[in-house]
This record gives structure tokens, sequence and C-alpha cells, in this order.
């Protein structure tokens, strides 16, 4: 839900001297516009799934960017659909013709051919849509993804919304920040992160707060809430 003085979904990562916003929620501009990022800064924005809290400001940002003058490509990796989505910006009106720069959507299945070091992995967010879908034959194919971010040694995954933290366990190895959903799985998924060797856990997107005071309880002080606004270090 949208909330007085919160923007929605929207990770502004720095790695290797390159910048990526990990999905564009609504209010992710004015973020950007508050610190300042310029119209060439950004190189690439990776949408991890197609609700609206996580893609919904990627239009105005691309209008954005046109105003400002941008003049470098700008890539968009979608988790599906890549072809209609591309279609989308012409039909609002940002005609590739008259932007002044390359606006490249591609399927994040490519992402890790175009960011050494980063890794797609499909998690199980959107399949409790099966049945709804499959009624209405609509061609949603339930895609959602996490990210890993490996740069020298230091690794860094964002979960993005999970449908439990099992279907993410595979890229925890080595971990040392983990950008981690605590509103969709269930208490006892969030928990179980604290066997998996991962030096730092933030929680973000919408934490109860009976599982926060109990996380903050926890002696090896792994857990903390992640803030708004806050720059985190890997």
């Amino acid at each position: 839900m949208p909330q007085l003085g919160k923007h929605l979904s929207c990770v502004h990562l720095s790695s290797a001297g390159k910048q990526y916003l990990l999905d564009c929620g609504d209010g992710s501009i004015y973020q950007l516009l508050s610190y300042d990022i310029k119209e060439d800064d950004l190189d690439a924005v990776i949408i991890t799934h197609l609700h609206p809290d996580h893609v919904a400001g990627i239009f105005m940002l691309v209008q954005m960017l046109y105003l400002e003058g941008r003049s470098r490509e700008f890539k968009i990796f979608v988790p599906e659909r890549s072809a209609e989505i591309a279609e989308l910006f012409p039909m609002f009106y940002t005609f590739p013709s008259r932007i002044g720069f390359k606006l490249s959507v591609m399927d994040i299945s490519e992402l890790s051919s175009h960011l050494p070091g980063w890794e797609a992995m499909e998690n199980d967010h959107l399949l409790g849509y099966r049945d709804v879908i499959s009624k209405h034959d609509y061609p949603n194919p339930m895609r959602a993804y996490s990210l890993r971010i490996t740069a020298g040694n230091k690794a860094f995954v964002y979960s993005s919304d999970l449908g439990t933290t099992d279907s993410i366990l595979p890229l925890l190895k080595g971990v040392d920040t983990l950008l981690v959903d605590a509103g969709h799985p269930s208490e006892q998924q969030i928990i179980q992160l604290k066997d998996q060797g991962v030096k730092r856990i933030l929680l973000t997107h919408g934490v109860p707060q009976t599982l926060l005071r109990k996380l903050l309880k926890e002696d090896d002080g792994i857990f903390e809430e992640a803030i708004e606004g806050v720059i985190y270090n890997i």
C-alpha cells in the first residue's frame, strides 16, 4: 500500500563505477532528483516483476531522462513480455526517434551477458496467480526474479518480493548483504535466513513489527530494518 512520506520499491545501486536501479516504483524520480543523480548517470534499470509498485515509475523516468537531455543508451531489463513493454513507450508518446537516446528493453534472461557479475534467479512470488491465469487464459508467465551482484570479493542479493525464502537459498552462499522482502514470506521463512551464513540481512517491504522485535533481539545482530534514504555500504 502507498504510505504518506514513503516511496514504492526502488533501490539505487552503485557498483564498480556504474549506477543501477533495481525496480522503479512510483516516486522513484523524486528520490533521484533529491540525490542529484544526473540524466546520464544511470546505466540500467532491472525490473524484477510486473507488480505496479515495482514498475509504475519507469515511464516517468524515461520521460524525465528525455527532458533532461540524456544522450547515451538506456537499458531496461524486464522479467517477461519485453516486446510488449517496449511497445508501450511510443503508446505514451515517448517515441524512440524523438527522445534522443537509444532505449533498449531486454529480457532479464540477458542480464548476465550485458552486466558481468550479475545473476537473476526466478523466485516463487507470482505462483499464487496460477489458477486465475489458467481460468481466464491470461498470457502472464508469472516470472519474478531475485538478483545477485558480485563485485570483487563482495556479493549482494536483492530478493525483491518472495513467496518463500526457500526459493532464493541457492543465491545466498557467500553473500555479504541480503536485502529481503520481509512482508510476504512467513515469519519462520525469514528467521531461517540466519542459518545461511549471510553477514547482514536488511529487512524491507512492510516488515511486521512483531517479527522485527523478535529478530532485533537476536544476539548475532545479523538483522536490521532497511530505512528509506539510508546509504548502505557492502
